[in-house]
């Protein structure tokens, strides 16, 4: 006795090629997505430390527009440190230069060690 065939397609389920396609485009959709998390981690940590190498900056300048004038001579040159906040290692650079007689260029960089970082540059006069 012979069985009928049956030819209908639902009953056969996937073939090889099917799975091979299917698995091929949810690799790209992972691939792609691991990708944007990454990238996203990477430009997390980069606004971290810019907003704390802003925050430094900014006390750094304060402070130093809080001097007097003659402090401020008294101080003049360059000046370098090492400063840790929020976990992050910075370099703290400050140049205070006479323009002339009454007014000094006050400038401060703060940077990590890959280099992120910023300048700030003010002036202060002696009025």
């Amino acid at each position: 006795m012979k069985l009928p065939l049956n030819n209908n397609r639902a009953d056969k389920g996937f073939t090889l090629l099917e799975m091979a396609v299917a698995v091929a485009i949810l690799g790209i959709v992972v691939a792609s997505l691991v990708g944007l998390f990454v990238q996203s981690l990477f430009a997390s940590k980069y606004s971290k430390e810019i907003t704390a190498a802003t925050l430094l900056a900014q006390e750094k300048i304060e402070e130093i527009k809080s001097l007097s004038f003659e402090e401020l001579q008294k101080d003049e040159g360059l000046a370098e440190e090492t400063v840790e906040l929020s976990g992050i290692e910075f370099i703290l650079c400050k140049n205070i230069e006479k323009v002339n007689d009454v007014l000094m260029k006050i400038s401060v960089e703060v940077r990590t060690k890959n280099n992120n970082g910023l300048r700030i540059v003010t002036y202060r006069g002696k009025f």
